[in-house]
């Protein structure tokens, strides 16, 4: 009876746990401002022109964060999102989404790109080819949910064929633990992929709750076996 009633005590604090990282992000609509550049940097394209890709840094609810665009367009103004989940992007929500014949197809889409997300550096500063790198995982990320220009650099050209190769091995990934996909709430088609905040500290007063939970049943499955000792 002890045994069990630890184990119960267990998996209420991995729950609590699970629901507090995992939720916590999702429900009520973001307000969203474009704050800088970040790390993202420029890359060369067909008719003398270049691009910006990568890591941006904007504000969520006033909390920094680093995020990059879906699409090539202007990141900048401020705006209103809501969190799209791993789960509803697979139920056809998003964007790019699809809840017709095409809903697997879609989001193995989110797939593919939420693989290339993984792949980023999220440090805070990056070289000069790290940036680059990042850069081009966000062109990848263009092209696989839309529309991209061309690049006129070969050695680019060639990173982005095995990054789009990777992609497409890796189209049933799971990214929830990775990244957040924020949703705009105006119809502007606006979406970005952003790095998941960390876990907040000090612990909050929900996990203290769950965990004293999980130790009183713990407390009374040691009476038990002291009495029945």
């Amino acid at each position: 009876m002890g045994i069990k009633l630890k184990s119960i005590s267990l998996s209420i604090t991995t729950v609590a746990l699970a629901l507090l990282i995992n939720t916590a992000a999702f429900g009520a609509p973001v307000d969203i401002e474009y704050l800088d550049a970040g790390t993202s940097a420029s890359l060369d394209i067909k008719h003398g022109g270049t691009v910006s890709a990568g890591l941006h840094r904007v504000t969520l609810n006033d909390s920094n964060r680093f995020a990059l665009n879906t699409t090539n367009s202007d990141m900048m103004g401020d705006w209103s999102a809501t969190a799209t989940s791993f789960d509803e992007i697979q139920a056809g929500g998003g964007e790019y989404g699809d809840t017709g014949k095409h809903m697997k197809k879609q989001a193995e889409k989110y797939g593919g790109a939420g693989y290339l997300f993984s792949l980023l550096d999220v440090s805070e500063s990056l070289s000069a080819d790290a940036a680059k790198y990042n850069a081009l995982i966000n062109y990848v990320i263009w092209d696989i949910l839309g529309s991209h220009p061309k690049l006129n650099d070969d050695n680019d050209k060639l990173e982005a064929k095995n990054l789009e190769d990777l992609a497409k091995d890796n189209k049933k990934f799971d990214w929830s633990s990775t990244m957040v996909v924020y949703t705009a709430n105006d119809g502007s088609a606006r979406e970005f992929f952003a790095v998941l905040p960390p876990i907040a500290t000090p612990i909050p007063s929900a996990l203290l709750l769950f965990g004293s939970m999980a130790l009183g049943l713990f407390g009374i499955a040691r009476r038990k076996e002291t009495a029945s000792a």
